[in-house]
């Protein structure tokens, strides 16, 4: 017998809470520990713990759909400011998730559409195309003939969110896992808790879309799909269907060359949302793009998208610069313009910190040749963020910038799926100073 609506929401509290209460008692454990071991090794302890932290919350949230799943997989991408053993463990939650019985999703078209909703399609597919967190897409037809997909919202997602969330912050405060004091983690919640509401709003979405093919219509081979408004509603999307290969899946016809045009297209797409648009794509899975052979990258789900003040992104394109140029005081002080830097817990972060990254930073994004496929990127800022384990604290997330982060640390990994190789510094230095140009800069020298 299926579960009501009720009995799955009082079993999701319940995973939760006893997520939350396992979580504590783990903390307290560690606290004792300490209190009584005065020559435990602190570091070392601090690695068990937030490892043990991390496998409890992804186990949890792994077993789980919907909002909080994707909450997960949202917090995995505080790279910069997240002990790196619980970005390890939650790193394991994937956007995939199994598809919902087609039962459920009917019931939604129903709602959508009326019990004739099949009278507005030739054919629809009962096989979902793909599957995720909060939705499904099916393949369908119109009735003149047009190739559709119709991305379909789970029905007990939205229901679920607020107290889903409520339970998650409870866990992140209790474990004291990110280092902000807890008005800024409310602020961050409150940032992923509005982001996930925009997400469910189709009719944003659609609005979203547009915009997007607006501002890309200068290039035609970004493709960005267009909505079918009359077969779209608040929980159902339709769109033309633009077919592509997923970025895991190319084949021989990508040579070198074909794969450099795409991570230049892409790198180039992404850049300029941030910096000339000024609202970002940040759901980078790299289900969300695809491939052409003629270079042209298809972008899909616009549900996660982040508009970044002028001020925001100015402050972006200054930090930028800094590292570009080398100049660990510019940096430091652009961390704190932007809200990055906890000053109260380390007033001051020298050269020979920052050396490190902004070589990295540098390394990433050079005048010659990146071979994505082959650098390190990742790696070596897991091994930096080990080091700086004692410096963790002198750091803190900016609740504007959690997408934009997500998506810029996930476009990484698709680059380097792509295989590509890139000289980028020269059209990222020339872009940046443009974001800064229209007005004195944020920072001065």
């Amino acid at each position: 017998m299926a579960k009501t609506p009720s009995a799955k929401k009082g079993s999701r509290l319940l995973s939760l809470a006893g997520m939350t209460a396992r979580i504590g008692g783990d903390v307290a454990r560690d606290r004792w520990q300490r209190l009584w071991q005065k020559d435990i090794d602190r570091s070392a302890a601090d690695a068990e713990l937030y490892t043990r932290i991390g496998k409890e919350i992804a186990g949890t949230l792994g077993s789980m759909k919907g909002a909080v799943m994707k909450v997960g997989q949202i917090i995995s991408q505080y790279r910069d400011v997240l002990p790196p053993e619980l970005i390890e463990a939650l790193s394991s939650l994937q956007n995939q998730a199994p598809p919902r019985p087609f039962n459920e999703i009917e019931a939604r078209l129903i709602e959508a559409f009326g019990s004739d909703w099949r009278q507005h399609f030739s054919h629809f597919d009962e096989t979902a195309l793909a599957s995720a967190s909060i939705a499904q897409v099916h393949r369908a037809r119109t009735l003149d003939g047009r190739e559709v997909v119709v991305k379909v919202q789970y029905p007990d997602v939205d229901a679920s969110i607020k107290a889903d969330l409520g339970q998650l912050r409870m866990a992140f405060k209790i474990a004291r896992v990110l280092p902000v004091k807890g008005d800024l983690l409310d602020a961050i919640f409150e940032e992923i808790r509005q982001s996930l509401n925009d997400e469910l709003d189709y009719f944003l979405e659609a609005s979203t879309l547009q915009r997007f093919r607006e501002f890309h219509s200068d290039d035609a081979q970004v493709i960005v799909p267009e909505v079918l408004v009359e077969l779209s509603t608040r929980r159902v999307l339709t769109l033309i269907y633009e077919p592509g290969d997923h970025f895991a899946q190319l084949d021989e016809r990508y040579d070198q060359a074909i794969r450099n045009i795409l991570g230049e297209r892409l790198f180039r797409t992404i850049a300029r949302q941030l910096f000339v648009l000024k609202t970002v794509h940040c759901d980078p899975h790299p289900g969300n793009f695809a491939a052409r052979p003629d270079g042209s990258v298809v972008i899909y789900d616009f549900g996660s998208v982040k508009t970044m003040s002028h001020a925001g992104v100015q402050r972006y394109a200054a930090i930028t610069q800094a590292a570009f140029a080398g100049d660990a005081q510019l940096l430091e002080q652009g961390l704190i313009a932007m809200g990055a830097r906890n000053t109260e817990h380390t007033p001051h972060l020298g050269s020979d910190f920052y050396a490190p990254w902004i070589r990295l930073a540098q390394a990433s994004i050079d005048n010659k040749l990146v071979k994505y496929a082959e650098f390190p990127l990742a790696e070596i800022a897991m091994k930096l963020s080990r080091e700086a384990l004692p410096q963790w604290r002198a750091f803190q997330p900016v609740p504007e910038q959690v997408m934009i982060n997500r998506a810029i640390g996930g476009h990484y990994w698709n680059l380097r799926e792509i295989r590509a190789e890139l000289a980028m510094r020269p059209f990222a230095e020339k872009l940046v100073a443009e974001a800064l140009a229209g007005e004195a800069p944020v920072l001065k020298q």
